[in-house]
Parts: structure tokens; sequence; C-alpha cells
């Protein structure tokens, strides 16, 4: 093929495209429709019952039914996972500030750990008291007491300045009303759970029962962990307590969690112990736990 030949091809199949394309009817845009960029919104389809759906949205602080745009969350849903994001982590950072805890009337007293920077990093600092404040507990705290009562700041100490003097008082009266013989109640700085050991060891209490602020999730900032021990015992195993968990306005509320706590230990002393005693040995089998 000449050149000339191959430019004459190259002309004609141009030609047939541009006239191709000429008579193609042109694309006619709503002018209501806007324009958009990226994936549109897919509204969910409607309900079996928008009634029943309502209900189930009201029982849970938890995103359901939300929608999508594509693959992604909607604006709305992503600032509220980073709002409650935000709250989870100034609950972690919050701290109960000097002198809160003699306002409740509380023995304060504080653990091992120097700063909440060495609480995060060494939690077994925070399962000791320091020597300061073992010595007033000595000194100062009742002894042989059936319940001793503790509160700890824990991972949220917002949840114990919002809710822990409410569950404190609702807990005294509760257990005070079953017949138990409530100690004074003691504050722990920077607490662990197993802080709740060393205390019933030394005030010679049956048992202790020890608040703590939950590990926050999205949006829990200001939630409460209740956890009791019989026989207290440095170090004693987990599989000898119990826990409720959950206590706030939006989950167990404290009145009806410090009912329910009276009532466990009324079990735990009968059955001569918490945690698998209570279940007759069986860890599979656990009615007393009660999931929020």
């Amino acid at each position: 093929m000449t050149e000339d030949e191959l430019r004459k091809l190259v002309t004609e199949v141009v030609r047939e495209v541009v006239k191709s394309a000429e008579t193609k009817s042109p694309v006619v845009r709503d002018e209501e429709e806007p324009l958009r960029r990226g994936p549109h919104h897919r509204p969910l389809p409607a309900p079996r019952s928008a009634e029943a759906l309502e209900q189930y949205k009201a029982l849970t602080p938890s995103r359901i039914v939300t929608g999508r745009t594509g693959t992604r969350y909607l604006t709305k849903s992503y600032l509220g996972l980073r709002a409650d994001h935000a709250i989870a982590l100034d609950a972690v950072e919050s701290e109960v500030a000097d002198g809160w805890a003699e306002q409740q009337g509380w023995l304060p007293l504080r653990t091992r750990a120097k700063d909440h920077q060495e609480f995060f990093l060494h939690p077994d600092q925070g399962r000791r008291l320091d020597d300061a404040s073992k010595a007033r507990c000595e000194k100062d705290a009742e002894r042989g007491v059936d319940v001793q009562l503790i509160a700890g700041d824990g991972l949220s100490a917002n949840a114990l300045l919002k809710n822990g003097p409410a569950l404190m008082k609702a807990l005294a009266t509760h257990l005070s009303g079953v017949g138990f013989r409530v100690g004074k109640p003691l504050f722990v700085k920077f607490a662990r759970i197993g802080v709740q050991d060393e205390i019933g060891v030394i005030t010679q209490a049956k048992s202790t029962i020890i608040i703590v602020g939950e590990r926050p999730g999205l949006g829990t900032g200001d939630s409460l962990s209740i956890y009791t021990a019989y026989g207290p015992k440095l170090g004693q195993d987990n599989a000898e307590k119990d826990c409720i968990s959950n206590v706030r306005d939006l989950g167990f509320v404290p009145e009806r969690a410090a009912a329910r706590c009276a009532a466990l230990m009324k079990e735990t002393f009968a059955a001569g112990g918490g945690g698998v005693k209570l279940t007759g040995g069986d860890p599979a089998f656990r009615p007393h736990v009660v999931n929020h």
C-alpha cells in the first residue's frame, strides 16, 4: 500500500466516525436533577413495620438501619463515630481531682502508680496500695465487716464522677437492707480491679465490692462495672469473682444494679464463695450473671 492510499483510507475512517457521532441523539439532562460527584446515597427499602423499626432503634445506642453512600457511611454516621471516639479518648484520659473523694465521704487512697501514664503502662502498679495508703487503710478503715465497698477510677474516671456517688449510695442501702454490715466506703486513685484483694486482706472483710470505670467503647465513657469477691486474698483468681457491667443511665441503671448486686451477694454468702462456686463448678453455666 502506497502512502497516498494509506492517507485516503485513514481519511475515510475519520469521516465515518465523525458522521456517526453527529447522528447520535444528544444527552438531555433533567434541569431539576442536581449535578452529583461520587456515589449516590442509596436509601433503605421501606420496612415491613416502621413502628417496630423505631422500637428497635430506641433500644440501643448502636447505629443500626442508617443507610449508606456507595460502600461508605453517611456523613452523619461518620461524624457521629468521630464524636463517640472522642468521648472514649476523653474518658480514658480523665482523672479524679484531689478532694473529690472527701466530698463524697469516702476515705481517699491511691495505688503504687505514680501518675496516669504509669497506671496505663504498668497495670500491676494499680493492683496494690502505696505505702502511705496502706498505712492509712490499716488505721482508718473499718475491720471485719461483711462487705467493704471500694470506688476506683479504673479506665474511666468520668464514669465514676458521673455515676459513682449514686451507685455507692444505692449499694450501701440495698446491702444493708438484706442484712449485711457495710464498711465505710473507700476511694482508690489509679485503681485496677485487683486492688480489692489487698484492701480485703488489710480490713479483714468477709467480702469486697469495687466499682470501677470500664474501658470505654464508642460513646460509652460513662459506664461502670461492679466486681464482687468473697473471702479476700492476695491475687485472688477472677474465677472466684463476679461482675455486673454497663452500669449507667443508658444501661443497667445504678439503683437496679445495686439491688441485683445485693441479691448476688446473698447467693455468694450462702454458697460460701462466688464465681464458679455459684455454678456448681460448671463455668459454662452462670445463671446469676446478667449481661446488659
